[in-house]
């Protein structure tokens, strides 16, 4: 099912290209962590956390973030465990 979906909803990588700050907090979401976490973290409050990851989802077409760490996670762009 998921080489279906891959195939039929490409996302391409190239398209918007994620930034380095979008790219760390969606990694820190990978890892289980909360948008407070993040934040605190980073040195960024919640709201900012939210807005990258906001961001992040609109680039991937993903309607949640769990989605937009799946299509990231498939093409490479992040890794789970990797900071």
């Amino acid at each position: 099912m998921y080489e279906c979906y891959r195939r039929c909803c490409p996302f391409n990588r190239s398209a918007a290209p994620l930034t380095k700050r979008e790219l760390e907090c969606l990694n820190w979401a990978a890892a289980g962590k909360t948008s407070w976490e993040i934040g605190h973290i980073l040195g960024i409050s919640e709201r900012t956390v939210n807005f990258h990851i906001g961001n992040c989802m609109q680039k991937t077409n993903s309607a949640n973030r769990q989605q937009a760490i799946s299509k990231c996670l498939s093409i490479e762009i992040i890794s789970c465990g990797t900071f």
